[in-house]
């Protein structure tokens, strides 16, 4: 009678789903990193999402966003576990690719974030329009120094496309629009503050009538902002930046800074979560997902959208 019971309990269970257990879908995050603030931001978004739709998720990425090599390994290592699907930033877009490729001949799903592969296999790319936010950028830095002068980019990763797309697109907006602008070829910081602080160095004593600086990335950004701190030049080369930590804040209120293009982290995370779980469940998805950016400045910083924004926990 017992086993009857039992019997019955099951094929209920069967026809409520349809014709098969339920199963927690698994799906894990390869970042780029994790010891920047906007990852751990990100990771937040990813773990909201994850919560909301009953998924289980993850978070993992290599030290240093220069290891290639490692975060390889940390994708094969994620992929042996079979999950239903992976949500990735790649540190760069030729080498990941092929095991985008490997992933979905066994079934599982990708969806890109942040920085993207070259292959069209990912059901989706949820970004910033790093194109459009580096223009935002260099219109930002053209208005700072009067739509004149020499200028100079610190870039995070060479090959990675979020540091690609944010260089080109504010090279692209000088050329078009400002003429009188002069850009210097872009230097690689490696995303690392230091490495950045270097660099800047560098950059302002081969170039002493230099009016202004970009940097990518928030590693960049503090590096840059901590050389135009330490230099004595604060308010003479102008400063735009990318991500808002407290630091990069605080660089903003001190005036060593004029401004910073924001990225929605939160959204980042919580939108690649629920894209990846959509194509795993066969909804359609779109191909390319633009989180918006937000220029922040002494003019908005205290707007409640922004403190919003760049405080998501609150």
């Amino acid at each position: 009678m017992k086993n009857k019971s039992l019997l019955a309990v099951a094929s209920l269970a069967l026809v409520l789903t349809g014709g098969a257990w339920a199963k927690t879908l698994t799906l894990p995050v390869v970042s780029k990193g994790y010891q920047h603030e906007f990852f751990q931001t990100v990771k937040m978004g990813t773990e909201a999402a994850a919560k909301e739709l009953g998924v289980t998720t993850s978070f993992v990425g290599p030290a240093d966003e220069t290891q290639i090599a490692e975060q390889i390994q940390l994708l094969e290592n994620t992929m042996a576990k079979k999950p239903d699907g992976i949500l990735l930033a790649a540190l760069d877009a030729n080498a990941l690719a092929p095991l985008v490729e490997t992933a979905n001949s066994r079934g599982i799903k990708v969806v890109t974030f942040d920085s993207g592969v070259n292959s069209d296999i990912p059901a989706s790319f949820v970004a910033t329009n790093n194109v459009r936010a580096g223009a935002d950028a260099a219109d930002a830095l053209a208005a700072e120094i009067g739509g004149a002068g020499k200028v100079g980019i610190i870039a995070h990763v060479a090959g990675t496309t979020s540091a690609i797309e944010r260089s080109e697109g504010f090279i692209k907006q000088m050329k078009e629009k400002y003429p009188q602008v002069t850009v210097l070829p872009v230097q690689y910081s490696d995303g690392d503050p230091q490495k950045a602080m270097d660099k800047t160095t560098d950059m302002v004593q081969a170039n002493p009538d230099l009016a202004g600086i970009y940097a990518t990335n928030e590693g960049s950004t503090l590096g840059v902002a901590n050389a135009v701190d330490s230099l004595g030049i604060k308010g003479k080369v102008k400063l735009i930046g990318f991500d808002g930590t407290e630091a990069i804040i605080g660089f903003l209120r001190a005036g060593v800074l004029q401004g910073f293009v924001v990225q929605d982290a939160f959204q980042i995370g919580y939108q690649g979560i629920k894209a990846l779980n959509d194509a795993i469940g066969g909804k359609t998805v779109e191909k390319v997902i633009d989180i918006p950016v937000k220029y922040v400045s002494m003019q908005n910083i205290d707007d409640p959208a922004v403190e919003k924004l760049l405080h998501p926990r609150r």
